[in-house]
């Protein structure tokens, strides 16, 4: 295939994920339980609700920038790669990871921007990034289910939740660390030497580098937590922080562990937030709304900016 036809391929590919990514989005929204009540909670905002309306946008690109902060912290070990390639990276690949089961598409979409010899080490590293955000939302979850548990489950011990609970986090947590030398070991296997070896890159992370991963990955889950609150205080439901702590925590480890293809993702989520916030208040129809808005605004935005980046972007690679 000469090098002309193989451009115009790649381009139509990157295209008809947009578009898919897009009409997803537009589907979403037309087909969302009690969007007919959306307009009238936008209707005559009081100065409150706008400004809550405001910090949720300026949340936006700050949950995006940690992203991408976090990424390329651990991609240029591999490629000195510039800020503002990486944002583009990481927009793209929430586009590409639209149309993929549980995002596992997203790694795909970022590596479509770092040099070809590079993208099985940058897979590697971004698969790494999402473990630590992963165990994040594990650690935090656990939290969230506890407290509900000892608060309405009386036939087990909170004792015992605790425990449990801990010795996941301890498990996770140890994981985590010995991220590269699990893998290392994995790929020593007789069957990984025979079919994957070529697909497993040999990459040392450093205590440094995994630190300042879960780091951004607790600050990313701060930020997004704190947009879902607002979201909440936006459409009148009022909750006090620690109950909504519980009840966010809760809703994102159960919709993590959930498997997926993305038309189903936001009703998956809406039903846990509907059942855990619940607990501390009737409001259903403001909870869905307010799931909406935050994916929306967490999801749909990049969805769109990334489309753009996606079908635009060039690397050194595309005459290959």
């Amino acid at each position: 295939m000469d090098a002309k036809s193989a451009r115009i391929i790649k381009t139509a590919v990157k295209v008809a994920i947009a578009v898919l990514a897009y009409a997803y989005i537009a589907y979403k929204v037309a087909t969302s339980p009690d969007i007919g009540e959306l307009p009238s909670y936008f209707a005559n905002i009081s100065t409150t609700r706008g400004i809550i309306l405001t910090i949720i946008l300026l949340l936006m690109p700050i949950n995006w920038l940690l992203e991408t902060w976090k990424w390329r912290n651990l991609i240029r070990s591999e490629q000195n790669i510039g800020f503002g390639r990486c944002l583009k990276a990481v927009m793209s690949g929430v586009t590409v990871g639209t149309i993929t089961p549980n995002r596992v598409g997203e790694f795909a979409g970022r590596v479509l921007f770092v040099e070809k010899g590079n993208r099985t080490k940058a897979s590697y590293l971004t698969i790494f990034g999402d473990t630590a955000q992963f165990c994040t939302t594990l650690i935090f979850g656990i939290i969230g289910l506890i407290a509900i548990g000892s608060m309405h489950n009386e036939s087990v011990p909170t004792g015992i939740l605790i425990a449990i609970g801990a010795s996941c986090t301890i498990v996770a947590i140890i994981v985590y660390m010995k991220f590269d030398k699990i893998v290392t070991a994995l790929s020593n296997t007789k069957f990984a030497q025979k079919h994957l070896a070529k697909y497993i890159p040999q990459c040392d992370i450093s205590n440094k580098q995994k630190l300042t991963t879960i780091l951004m990955s607790m600050l990313r889950y701060v930020v997004f937590s704190i947009q879902f609150f607002l979201c909440l205080k936006f459409f009148g439901i009022d909750i006090a922080p620690s109950n909504a702590f519980v009840a966010i925590s809760s809703t994102y480890i159960c919709t993590y562990l959930i498997p997926s293809i993305a038309a189903a993702e936001l009703g998956i989520r809406t039903s846990f937030a509907i059942f855990f916030t619940g607990i501390f208040t009737t409001q259903e129809t403001a909870i869905t709304l307010a799931s909406l808005l935050l994916y929306l605004i967490n999801v749909g935005m990049p969805i769109i900016i990334g489309g753009i980046l996606l079908i635009s972007n060039k690397t050194k690679n595309d005459n290959e």
